[in-house]
């Protein structure tokens, strides 16, 4: 690691930390997220070297997914069976979504193929930016596509329900209080969770396993009532500043005149998925008797943690919305691979169409 890292590092955590202190000031909800992300957004648009490295973001995905997972307590089970319609309708609504953001960008957008499918996955961030360039699509424009699709929403949706709902954040984040407040025991046995299902998560070959294991052993622990405690407030307060600043600092480095084109026609087709989002939410709303709310946060097109992490700051049914996240991100990261391995094998190896900026 070049010796001038560290201090852009600490440069960039300490920028994050002070944009989530004002966020909290001014009552945001999910303020410490936010508050980063904007603050590094901002920073890596003025070319400020902000970074942070793969190696934190993941680690902080980890002590989430433990705190998600403690969602999942005894009574999940009974009303599991409910959710079967709406997942059968979040993966209609996300093949739709799909099919309409690869359309727009490919014929709008002018994106090649390769490059506009694998930016108009919604979801999936990190696997879509490693398997795209394996067909010969870029990999920059898949990532500041993708980076401007949960932006957008992660700072739209939050603010709505603050301002249609009148939802005001918990002072705690949800977790239940400072590190002081949990037992030696539950302490243990959250981080047994975090590291084994780590563990775990790797050598299945999870999607997103780095959260997505921790937040099932987490899940089968809580539910089997051997633990009700959650992640302490310092730790989830300071995960989320890294992943906030993870994602402003995807913009650094790129000249503005790169910017313009990708983040235009992702922020068009964006705003078009949030819409059919809503539309759905309402549809299955109407249909289920479910709440309008858990399911537009379990449609919306944002990042698998930055989503989950809304709705436990919001207190709307973090295990409904975790399970069909969980339940898209399979969806969309099997399909990937699949339609990727029929086109290489129908068409050979693509040649190298990224641009390297």
């Amino acid at each position: 690691m070049s010796s001038a890292l560290p201090i852009r590092l600490v440069a960039t955590l300490a920028l994050g930390g002070v944009g989530g202190y004002v966020f909290v000031e001014i009552g945001s909800p999910l303020p410490w997220m936010l508050g980063a992300m904007a603050a590094t957004t901002a920073a890596a648009f003025t070319g400020a070297p902000v970074f942070v490295p793969a190696i934190f973001r993941r680690l902080m995905m980890a002590i989430l997914g433990v705190m998600l997972g403690s969602a999942f307590t005894p009574d999940v089970l009974d009303n599991a069976e409910r959710w079967l319609f709406t997942i059968v309708g979040m993966a209609a609504y996300t093949l739709i979504g799909m099919a309409l953001m690869a359309w727009f960008l490919r014929r709008v957008g002018k994106f090649d193929p390769a490059t506009a499918f694998f930016s108009a996955a919604p979801g999936g961030f990190s696997e879509m930016v490693i398997l795209g360039p394996s067909l010969g699509a870029d990999d920059r424009i898949i990532t500041l596509v993708h980076a401007t699709r949960v932006l957008i929403v992660v700072m739209t949706l939050p603010l709505a329900f603050r301002i249609f709902a009148g939802y005001v954040p918990p002072s705690d984040l949800g977790t239940g209080g400072g590190v002081a407040a949990i037992a030696g025991q539950d302490l243990a046995l959250l981080t047994l969770a975090g590291v084994a299902g780590l563990a775990i998560g790797r050598l299945l070959h999870l999607p997103a396993w780095h959260m997505l294991g921790p937040l099932l052993f987490s899940g089968t622990i809580h539910m089997l009532g051997w633990t009700q405690a959650r992640p302490p407030f310092e730790l989830v307060a300071f995960a989320q500043v890294i992943l906030g600043c993870g994602v402003g600092v995807r913009f650094a480095g790129v000249r503005p005149r790169e910017l313009l084109h990708p983040v235009g026609s992702s922020a068009i087709a964006t705003s078009t998925l949030l819409i059919l989002a809503v539309a759905s939410a309402e549809l299955m709303a109407q249909l289920t008797g479910s709440s309008f709310k858990a399911i537009l946060l379990a449609y919306a097109p944002g990042g698998f943690a930055e989503m989950n992490l809304i709705a436990l700051s919001l207190g709307i049914e973090v295990a409904f919305v975790s399970t069909h996240h969980v339940c898209r991100l399979i969806l969309v990261v099997t399909l990937a691979a699949v339609l990727a391995k029929f086109y290489w094998v129908k068409r050979g190896p693509p040649a190298d169409n990224t641009k390297r900026g």
